[in-house]
């Protein structure tokens, strides 16, 4: 197993992202070659595979990373069965331990009110008002372009995500799903700060020396050096907390986003365009502790309706005079 699955990293090193090659990789070699390498590709059998997650389990790791390693596990033995190497996946016939989702807890509006607040004077200011405001993904964010921006229209054209591969080079990437190109509705206020921003970043470049055109990031320090990923999580961590927050991540923009859209009644499939989900399904997932407030109210307003039409509606006395 351990010879095929080296074949079978290297046949797909150039068939999918950077990103998901990467993932692919350390799963393979972290997770599933030590409890797995050892055995022959057709002995392997749903035994061998059930007894190496349990060990996992064990081990400390998370039935999540359990469930990864048997999906990157599944997939390869599939590809092994296409070519003929073995009859059937024996990953089939295993029961992986169930995941419990993380719970959301995103920040309500009043933590978003403090957070902001709290990064006004900061250079990350215009990218978390952003990333509230749109629900964006940070790796989103940060890979935009003034020209992906049309302050007129109000609108941000998302097309691609920023990637940090291993040695520090910055790969810029479309999305993984049609759905993921789209196209975001600003704010008033949205494009208020973004046309400050452009404003003050024509100011900059004189100040600093670097180029400021469409083809500019729009988010990046002052300076002219471009934001990464791991230094604006950690950035986003010290506002939490200075602002006498704790527990948020960055991505938490982006549930605080499709919260309060769907707490205002917008309608879920108008929320799934915005994310950039593949499904409708995926947002109502995600967001099913949404849910049952929204049922209640959805129930109440079937009921005002209701009445509402009786009491419209003439008598039966009325009617029979």
């Amino acid at each position: 197993l351990r010879e095929y699955l080296a074949q079978w990293l290297a046949d797909n090193k150039h068939r999918v992202r950077p990103s998901t090659y990467e993932g692919y990789e350390v799963m393979v070699r972290v997770h599933i070659i030590p409890h797995l390498g050892h055995i022959k590709l057709g002995k392997l059998s749903p035994d061998h595979i059930s007894r190496a997650w349990a060990a996992m389990l064990e081990e400390g790791r998370s039935a999540s990373v359990v469930e990864h390693a048997h999906l990157r596990l599944s997939k390869a033995l599939n590809d092994a069965v296409k070519r003929h190497l073995i009859d059937y996946n024996p990953c089939q016939g295993v029961a992986i331990p169930k995941t419990n989702g993380r719970e959301l807890n995103p920040p309500d509006g009043e933590a978003i009110h403090r957070l902001l607040a709290t990064a006004k004077d900061t250079e990350y200011y215009e990218l978390l008002h952003t990333a509230f405001y749109t629900g964006l993904r940070r790796n989103e964010l940060l890979a935009l372009r003034w020209r992906d921006l049309d302050l007129n229209e109000g609108s941000i054209s998302v097309g691609r995500g920023l990637y940090r591969a291993k040695g520090g080079q910055s790969i810029y990437q479309p999305p993984k799903t049609a759905k993921g190109r789209r196209l975001v509705s600003l704010t008033p206020s949205s494009i208020l700060i973004l046309r400050a921003m452009w404003e003050r970043q024509q100011a900059d470049r004189l100040l600093y020396g670097h180029e400021v055109n469409n083809d500019s990031l729009i988010f990046r320090y002052r300076s002219g050096r471009p934001m990464l990923p791991s230094a604006v999580s950690a950035a986003f961590k010290r506002l939490v907390l200075r602002a006498g927050l704790a527990g948020y991540r960055f991505h938490d923009t982006r549930h605080a986003h499709a919260t309060l859209m769907l707490r205002q009644g917008v309608h879920p499939k108008i929320v799934q365009e915005r994310l950039g989900h593949a499904k409708v399904g995926t947002t109502l997932d995600i967001y099913s502790h949404v849910m049952p407030g929204l049922q209640q109210a959805a129930a109440l307003r079937f009921e005002e309706g209701l009445a509402a039409s009786a009491d419209s509606e003439p008598s039966v006395e009325a009617v029979l005079g």
